[in-house]
């Protein structure tokens, strides 16, 4: 019997051995019957040191799997005093993912629910979870196919560290920067929940320095999050991130007078509740009263509009503003974003991948495996493509996973003990692999992830209320204890405002009906009147979108639906796209065309993570303080506005005529709080 092998081999067959004893076996069954582990020494002397290293190897061995939800208990046994007293084994009932019944438009709706990740942290595991519900339930494969879909990003790089202390219940601390403040300050906190709203991730917690419930947005973090892995705590059972989004913005309103010209600031005139003030200003200028929530926020959206918006009051909202304006122009002009040394050169000839490559260690190739033969025996026949496909492997990976199974199986490894999987013409087969025929139950992540999936759907317009409702009960009782996670992470994919336009285009969707909209372009502020034909809804973070072929570009376009200012039905369709409803958003909202224009920026490594999967940039080396982004943009315009939002976090490097004109057009934004009362009378009232 070989005793060194891959310790994966090695856990394989510990799992295998003790899922297939009734009874249980003993430490000197499984140190002699189980492959992987050494047997007796020669010597007395030799077995001193071997019995040592197997106790040790053993219990290393138990805990590694505990850590992947496989319970190993140990009962009595009496039969013979001189025998061991411990017998080991693996309850199936513990193991397994429990029998469920779901019909097709609860499957469909578990589809949705888990693709709802599928550009975020959860992604794999949501994947995951689908697809062993999906083989417990006997069905077959479900996809996303409805016409509304929502995409949940967690670019943020303090989400990771956040999510595996919160389920682990261990405290943490970061430096943090409040809102209007230029410096962090480091904060220890016990993590109750992470929530998204207004497609911002929010950390709620217990301060510890403060002594009172917090909470925390993760865009704000100026450090890595340290988790103090040797101090954990009580998370309250009455926590609900649902009721901390919910209080979200639902205080007293702020307000701000903002100095515009006539007919121009389209994205402030249609906010609800702004006015316009009969306070004076230059010719051709008008007073806005706007009302905001969110105060960092609002800067970003006034700076957005550079010369054309000019913040009268509050002064906290104009420094913040004028802030944002000259950080960025200044950046421009010397060619040098926030916090960067010096202005090192970006290497264009040297692509960073996106995000951390995660390493492929023991724990999760064992757990790949013991998704792989529950997937192969629901799915006899199965190619090799579909498989590498399913589980984002190479053919490599898969034929080494092949090559595992084959010679893993029940202890005496005999012909018939040992699972034999095989591929012919391109297809997978596998027999005598009963024992790990039913799924490993749902992890953390997988029964969190479908979880929270499920509840956000419930706002979302078209979705059938007897179907999630069931979803969700099996689901819940299929995640068991572990169902509580789905209490501390949440999403709010509409606010409210959206509503409205969103059930009509469903229905226009629905009834294959045109609509004629109001659109505001926002990279222009311009209003265009449209025909378009909705083919699909939906959502990356909370923005919304609907995918339509519009009649005056004569192409398939995105339109934000918070950007709709009047919306009609304009009769029926008439190029007849039904076919393109299989379209899905990728990582970003924007899909390059071929007449698109390159543009090179330059960011902060921080803010180039969050800007890469919006604009499926690729990204380039530049030292330790800079990454070099290129994205693909259809307008121009709307690089200035970007650069305004960021603060000088980033700048323009190339096309030289674009970082020309956008360095002119900071300069020119920030220029007007340089001189104030040139551009409106001074005044200071207001009721911000």
């Amino acid at each position: 019997m070989p005793t060194k092998i891959d310790a994966t081999e090695r856990l394989l067959n510990l799992v295998i051995a003790l899922l297939g004893t009734n009874r249980g076996y003993s430490k000197s069954y499984i140190r002699s019957h189980v492959n992987g582990y050494a047997g007796e020494g020669a010597t007395a002397a030799q077995e001193s040191k071997v019995g040592v290293a197997f106790e040790r190897m053993f219990e290393r061995d138990k805990n590694q799997l505990a850590a992947l939800g496989i319970r190993v208990s140990a009962t009595n046994s009496y039969d013979n005093e001189l025998e061991e007293q411990y017998l080991y084994r693996i309850d199936p009932k513990d193991y397994q993912v429990p029998q469920l019944r779901l019909d097709e438009p609860a499957m469909n709706l578990l589809a949705i629910a888990a693709n709802l990740w599928s550009e975020a942290t959860f992604g794999a595991a949501a994947q995951s979870a689908l697809r062993k519900i999906a083989t417990r339930t006997g069905t077959s494969w479900y996809e996303d196919e409805t016409t509304v879909s929502s995409r949940v990003r967690t670019a943020e790089p303090a989400f990771e560290p956040l999510w595996d202390a919160l389920r682990q219940q261990k405290l943490v601390s970061f430096d943090y920067r409040r809102s209007g403040a230029e410096e962090g300050t480091t904060r220890t906190v016990q993590p109750w929940g992470l929530g998204n709203k207004y497609g911002q991730w929010y950390l709620a917690g217990f301060d510890v320095d403060k002594g009172q419930e917090r909470n925390y947005r993760l865009s704000r973090f100026t450090s890595e999050v340290k988790v103090h892995t040797g101090q954990s705590f009580d998370r309250p059972t009455a926590f609900f991130i649902s009721t901390v989004l919910e209080r979200l913005g639902t205080g007293d309103p702020y307000s701000a007078q903002v100095a515009v010209p006539d007919g121009a600031a389209h994205s402030l005139r249609s906010r609800l509740g702004t006015v316009v003030l009969d306070t004076p200003a230059r010719p051709g200028w008008q007073v806005l009263r706007v009302e905001y929530r969110e105060p960092e926020l609002m800067a970003d959206d006034v700076a957005a509009l550079g010369a054309q918006a000019h913040v009268v009051a509050p002064a906290g909202l104009r420094e913040a503003v004028a802030g944002k304006l000259r950080r960025a122009a200044d950046a421009a002009a010397k060619g040098l974003v926030a916090g960067a040394s010096a202005a090192a050169p970006i290497h264009w000839d040297k692509p960073l991948k996106l995000g951390k490559a995660k390493r492929r260690d023991t724990p999760d190739r064992l757990l790949r495996l013991l998704s792989l033969v529950p997937y192969l025996v629901a799915n006899p026949g199965v190619s090799v493509a579909e498989v590498v496909a399913e589980f984002a492997i190479t053919e490599k990976q898969f034929q080494r996973d092949l090559d595992t199974l084959n010679v893993s199986g029940k202890p005496g490894y005999f012909h018939g003990d040992l699972m034999d999987a095989t591929t012919e013409a391109g297809q997978v087969f596998i027999r005598d692999a009963e024992t790990l025929a039913s799924p490993l139950r749902l992890s953390h992540e997988e029964a969190c992830s479908v979880l929270v999936g499920l509840h956000a759907l419930t706002a979302v317009p078209g979705r059938g209320e007897a179907a999630l409702a069931q979803a969700t009960e099996a689901l819940r009782n299929v995640a068991g204890e572990d169902a509580w996670l789905a209490d501390a992470v949440g999403l709010e994919l509409v606010l409210g405002p959206e509503m409205g336009h969103l059930a009509a285009l469903q229905q226009a969707i629905n009834d294959s009906r045109s609509c004629a909209i109001r659109y505001l372009v926002g990279s222009r502020d311009e209003l265009s009147e449209r025909i378009i034909e909705p083919l699909r809804l939906f959502s990356m973070d909370s923005a919304w979108y609907v995918r339509a072929w519009c009649q005056q570009a004569q192409d398939l376009r995105s339109f934000r639906v918070d950007r709709i200012e009047i919306l009609k039905d304009a009769g029926e369709q008439k190029h007849g796209l039904g076919d393109q409803t299989g379209w899905q958003p990728g990582a970003g909202i924007y899909d390059p065309g071929s007449h698109d224009l390159q543009v090179l920026l330059v960011a902060d490594p921080a803010t180039a993570q969050r800007l890469a999967p919006a604009y499926n940039a690729r990204m380039f080396d530049g030292g330790p303080d800079q990454v070099g982004l290129a994205i693909s943009v259809g307008d121009t315009a709307l690089i200035g506005p970007l650069m305004a939002r960021l603060g000088g976090h980033a700048r323009v490097a190339g096309p030289e005529a674009l970082r020309i004109a956008t360095a002119t057009w900071l300069a020119e934004a920030a220029s007007h709080y340089d001189a104030v009362g040139e551009t409106v009378p001074e005044t200071h009232r207001g009721d911000g």
